[in-house]
């Protein structure tokens, strides 16, 4: 133990030793959504309106160790306002993240980024809005708590991570269940307009003093993917499907295979984009409803509820999205998106739902000064590298 703590030590001390300047950030969140999902009796949806704010400073270390690797050790605190929440100021602030951070120019024009420790979410790439994740879902856990790691090059992008959303519980709290998931997401770019992509989680929900089960939630998703040159600023077609293994250990079942054909369609120009997501096959979620010992399994699916289909046969959903993002040129660290978003499904006699199932309403704005605080700067590439740095600098 002593050896690897000196070793730390020398470690820290040759970083400080090196260049070095002062990091920061600064991310602020402002979102209004408003869900109506009276038509379909709010069965596959509630209704209600989601109105909150999200401040995310940080200060820290840039640390240059050669031209091609840096280091970053970074401290921030996430502050949260749900409006009209009447919280006290210090209720206000959720809790403080940190983290290191390495990234590295490869000799064959690849770049590898690395992080561990509590920090926001924004650093994964994966497109995993959906099943996977509920978009309010990914708003109110800011943060991850693990490790992360992305390499990419001029045709392959991949990252793999693990969070560690849920500790085991003790006599203090009983409920609180062990759960930790490993996600994967990437794409290969095989052949000019055409690429092979997917995510996938790995889930492990697991035990609570009170609660000895274990439920299994795996899931894969792969997916070819055409993206042509055209007139449109964005053109996407994507067709793949949705595989996942599921088992509920205490039960004493066997496994289930839950799956279905997956589709996205893109189309935008101007600041607006058409957004398409389609699926046909089972319910994503067959254990919603499950319960141990009176305790229900509150945190195993955090994916949109349309995927919980009701149905005991293969099914279909869709969900629809115009979305409206202008272009401030001279404001490159501000983002605002209006969202209208329309949920279809296959219609229900029994729970009286029609196809329309219900629509949200959306307005968020997003500011990220990470363009503006100090950071290695940009050297014009070598001819044929993907990586922006052809070598770092402070």
């Amino acid at each position: 133990m002593k050896k690897i703590a000196a070793a730390l030590f020398l470690l820290s001390c040759s970083l400080l030793a090196g260049a070095q300047k002062l990091d920061w950030n600064v991310n602020f969140d402002y979102l209004f959504r408003n869900y109506e999902y009276d038509r379909s009796h709010n069965v596959y949806d509630d209704s209600y309106t989601l109105h909150a704010a999200r401040l995310t400073p940080e200060i820290g270390l840039l640390m240059k160790q050669n031209s091609s690797v840096f280091h970053r050790l970074r401290v921030g605190v996430d502050v949260l306002k749900d409006m009209g929440e009447g919280k006290q100021n210090l209720d206000l602030f959720q809790e403080i993240i940190f983290y290191y951070n390495v990234e590295a120019l490869l000799g064959n024009g690849g770049r590898f980024e690395a992080i561990a420790g509590c920090f926001p979410n924004t650093f994964p790439e994966g497109d995993e809005v959906g099943p996977y994740f509920d978009d309010d879902y990914i708003f109110y856990n800011n943060n991850l708590e693990g490790m992360f790691f992305k390499y990419r090059n001029k045709h392959i992008f991949a990252e793999l991570g693990l969070d560690w959303p849920g500790m085991l519980g003790d006599k203090d709290n009983p409920y609180r269940r062990e759960r930790f998931r490993v996600v994967s997401a990437g794409s290969w770019n095989f052949a000019g307009d055409f690429s092979f992509c997917w995510t996938g989680s790995f889930y492990h929900y697991a035990c609570s003093p009170i609660c000895p089960n274990v439920i299994d939630n795996h899931m894969l998703n792969p997916w070819l993917e055409w993206e042509p040159f055209s007139f449109l600023d964005e053109l996407r077609l994507d067709l793949g499907g949705i595989f996942t293994y599921q088992c509920d250990r205490q039960t004493g079942n066997p496994p289930v295979f839950p799956m279905g054909l997956y589709s996205r369609q893109i189309f935008g120009k101007w600041g607006f984009a058409l957004d398409n997501y389609f699926y046909y096959g089972d319910d994503l979620m067959p254990f919603y409803s499950g319960s141990i010992n009176g305790v229900p399994y509150d945190e195993l699916y955090v994916g949109d509820r349309g995927f919980h289909t009701l149905f005991d046969r293969p099914s279909w959903v869709d969900y629809f999205r115009v979305k409206y993002e202008p272009s401030f040129r001279a404001l490159p660290w501000m983002k605002l998106s209006v969202v209208l978003s329309f949920h279809f499904g296959e219609p229900s006699a029994v729970l009286d739902t029609p196809v329309f199932r219900g629509w949200q309403q959306g307005v968020e704005l997003r500011v990220n000064l990470d363009a503006l605080r100090p950071h290695p700067t940009a050297k014009k590439p070598r001819k044929g590298y993907y990586s922006p740095y052809d070598a770092f600098s402070l």
